[in-house]
């Protein structure tokens, strides 16, 4: 009796286990939860509410990618604005510290009684005179620039006409640039074309940027024109020329110059003469470095921007392909905003209205 039982209990176990087997494989698979939208929306929405929900959806995760990318853009302009600051602020000390040395410099000699004649001494004066002169003409630069930069002296940001302001700057820099035997092409764009700026610093911007090519080169050639983009609404002004390569080699350290005019040490009349005809030639004031810092802060002060596209370091190929005997080329750019067409309208209006 014991052992029917106990076989029939068996029986009844491996029937039950056969039976669970058997309807679990027959059984449809539920489905898996969703990983995408839909796994955390309601189920009782209909389809067409589920797609604006999920559009919707779509759109606030775009729009926050898109404020982090502005976020991560914020912080990388305002990191490379402190890197130009720093450098500006060396580069205007170093520029202001060799006049200075060469002043000092010439009258430590005059007081330690070298000079061989009147005449020596009287020429020891004048030099500097002129370092001197060159130093307070770099602090009248950077004064106007300091007003500009904190709003004491606003800029008059108004619709230019750029083919007008480009004919000025030609016919400021066309007679040096014959002077120095120098190929100078400017060519004017379309009479229609306006733009957003300072019509006093836009000028002084363009002539820097040809006058400071124009102080380096012997020969050779410089080019200016002016692009539309429409999609951008900007113009972009490219300016190119055959500068020396050593304009983009200059020492990173401004501040470690030669300490000519210490009190602890009386300079050797040779040694003042080299510093003094060094500074002369090789850096005038401003140096073409100092100008180009300024030319790029005078123009983000405009909402306008600069740009170096190529150098003689990174060359890749002319704005023409024309002969060009010299190898070396330096290409840069400056990025003007488009005037608004409403505005530029009523200049044209007031402009052919009888006086």
């Amino acid at each position: 009796m014991i052992w029917t039982n106990l076989a029939m209990l068996v029986a009844g176990l491996g029937l039950g286990t056969i039976g669970s087997w058997w309807i679990g494989r027959s059984s449809p698979k539920s489905p898996e939860p969703a990983s995408t939208i839909a796994s955390v929306m309601p189920s009782h929405l209909d389809p067409v509410t589920f797609e604006l929900e999920k559009q919707a959806f779509e759109l606030e995760k775009q729009a926050w990618k898109a404020q982090l990318r502005q976020a991560q853009l914020s912080y990388g302009m305002a990191t490379e604005m402190e890197k130009f600051k720093s450098g500006f602020l060396a580069r205007s000390s170093h520029e202001l510290r060799s006049p200075i040395n060469s002043v000092i410099s010439l009258h430590q000699l005059i007081l330690a009684d070298l000079c061989e004649s009147p005449d020596e001494e009287r020429e020891f004066i004048a030099q500097a005179q002129t370092s001197a002169e060159k130093m307070l003409g770099l602090l009248d630069r950077l004064i106007s620039l300091s007003k500009l930069v904190y709003g004491t002296e606003p800029m008059q940001i108004q619709p230019l006409h750029l083919g007008e302001v480009l004919a000025e700057v030609q016919h400021f820099t066309e007679l040096q640039a014959q002077n120095r035997s120098l190929r100078l092409e400017i060519s004017l764009p379309e009479p229609t074309l306006w733009v957003q700026a300072d019509p006093r610093w836009l000028r002084q911007v363009l002539i820097s940027l040809i006058d400071m090519p124009m102080s380096l080169m012997q020969e050779g050639y410089i080019r200016l024109q002016a692009q539309v983009e429409t999609d951008q609404q900007q113009v972009n002004i490219l300016i190119e020329d055959q500068r020396p390569v050593e304009f983009w080699q200059e020492p990173v350290d401004w501040l470690n110059a030669v300490k000519v005019g210490s009190e602890k040490w009386l300079p050797t009349k040779e040694a003042v003469q080299m510093h003094v005809e060094g500074t002369r030639v090789a850096s005038n004031i401003p140096s073409p470095g100092l100008n180009l810092l300024m030319v790029q802060t005078l123009l983000e002060r405009m909402g306008c921007r600069l740009e170096i596209l190529a150098t003689p370091l990174t060359e890749t190929k002319p704005i023409e392909d024309a002969a060009n005997p010299l190898s070396g080329f330096t290409r840069l750019q400056c990025s003007l905003p488009l005037a608004v067409a409403e505005t530029k309208m009523e200049l044209e209006k007031a402009s052919k209205m009888p006086q």
